[in-house]
């Protein structure tokens, strides 16, 4: 009859420990789509995802980002690849020397020397449409007044405010 291994020698191959923790969506898709990414030439995925903080939401909603190559064996210098309508082209090569700026800024360093424009359709988009706050009950209100205070707010209070009011209203998004 075989021996049960000895838990002090450690006898047993060692079985990889389960996590005691949940994963948020956003990390286990970070680390399922950063290696696509990677091949495409973005060594940073907030490139991608955070274009329109990166250029601004007037050059993000008519630009995408195609790839970043870097030269090889090199992290400076690299050549940002972005698509956009053909009419638009022109203005971005205009502007090319203030995207590689933003661009630049947003990495730290000087990781992008030149910008190559590609003309092409670009991804449809989804609007968003706004909600519109519907008025507060006397309740309500009083609720939202106790949780936020009153006399003058700090950015982060009235942006909790703005929020409750939307929360306490009951508005809905229409599907």
């Amino acid at each position: 009859m075989a021996k049960p291994p000895d838990k002090k020698t450690g006898d047993k191959k060692k079985q990889p420990e389960r996590r005691k923790y949940t994963a948020s969506a956003s990390a286990v898709a970070r680390s399922l789509v950063t290696p696509a990414m990677r091949a495409k030439g973005f060594a940073q995925i907030e490139v991608v995802t955070r274009w329109a903080h990166i250029v601004g939401p007037e050059l993000a909603a008519s630009t995408v980002p195609v790839s970043l190559r870097f030269p090889r064996g090199e992290r400076m210098g690299a050549t940002l690849v972005v698509r956009c309508e053909s009419a638009f082209a022109p203005l971005l090569s205009h502007k090319a020397g203030r995207v590689i700026e933003m661009v630049n800024s947003f990495f730290g360093y000087a990781a992008v020397a030149k910008l190559e424009v590609k003309q092409g359709p670009l991804p449809a988009r989804t609007h968003k449409a706004l909600l519109e706050k519907k008025p507060l009950s006397a309740e309500a209100s009083q609720n939202l007044h106790t949780l936020v205070g009153d006399g003058e707010l700090s950015p982060l209070r009235e942006a909790v405010k703005s929020l409750g009011e939307y929360v306490f209203s009951g508005t809905k998004k229409d599907q």
